[in-house]
């Protein structure tokens, strides 16, 4: 377990220490992002070449399967009971209750106070009026600010290394400013771990075993795709075949039924 110093008795070498750990993680960050960006868009590649090609053929396959639902509703209503139907709505209309009390509740930023004292911190230590780098950094940053969806560490890593990082403003002393910069460090740490985590996601993603399919070679993936469209094919005859059965079954029932 991790002892920090008592905030009561910090020193400017346990400052120096956490300032060298926040540069360590802004690094790690950086590469945890120029990691995932290539993995991303060659997932997006691949799975759209797949889609231009298998696409019409899946979108066939998902109409057929919602005929084939809607039908199979249509005869489960002529021979049982609404009550499952009913029970099924009151557990829906619960579950969209307590859904909608979540998403209220998680309209509250629960760093906005952080974002608030970061904010301050820049405005007193940069002179925008006098350096347009400045200047454009308040602009971007307080864009970014405006975007509720925004984390105190997205506009961090807006933060170049330098002034803002290492200096003191005229409003703290040493204590205080090791505080605020713990809180940084806890919202980089929380980024790291988020990024860390999309990364692994994007390993577990169905298109990353479509994009090991066109690693192999141009040739492997022809093949692969013209056999995914054989199996498509034939999983739509299929899904054809059942839905014809089912109307042959709704016709009789409803001529049944008229009679």
């Amino acid at each position: 377990m991790t002892n920090y110093p008592s905030t009561s008795a910090i020193t400017q070498a346990e400052l120096d220490k956490l300032l060298r750990q926040l540069q360590q993680l802004r690094s790690s960050i950086t590469t945890a992002r120029e990691k995932i960006a290539p993995l991303e868009t060659n997932l997006a590649a691949a799975y759209n070449e797949f889609q231009a090609v298998v696409g019409t053929l899946r979108r066939q396959s998902m109409r057929l399967q919602a005929e084939i639902a809607s039908h199979r509703s249509q005869i489960q209503r002529f021979t049982q009971d609404e009550d499952d139907t009913q029970q099924q709505d009151v557990a829906t209309d619960n579950f969209l209750y307590k859904e909608e009390q979540t998403t209220e509740f998680s309209l509250k930023d629960p760093e906005a106070i952080d974002k608030d004292i970061l904010l301050e911190h820049i405005f007193r230590l940069l002179d925008p009026d006098v350096n347009a780098e400045d200047a454009e950094l308040l602009a971007n940053l307080q864009g970014l600010y405006s975007d509720a969806t925004a984390s105190l560490a997205d506009l961090l890593e807006e933060l170049p290394w330098g002034v803002v990082w290492i200096t003191r403003n005229s409003q703290e002393n040493l204590t205080q400013q090791y505080k605020r910069l713990k809180i940084w460090e806890g919202a980089l740490n929380r980024q790291l771990q988020n990024l860390k985590q999309a990364t692994e996601q994007l390993y577990k993603d169905p298109r990353y075993g479509l994009w090991q399919q066109q690693q192999k070679s141009p040739e492997h993936w022809h093949n692969f795709l013209s056999q995914c469209i054989e199996q498509q094919q034939d999983q739509n005859y299929e899904l054809q075949a059942e839905l014809d059965k089912l109307k042959e079954e709704w016709g009789r029932i409803t001529s049944t039924n008229r009679s």
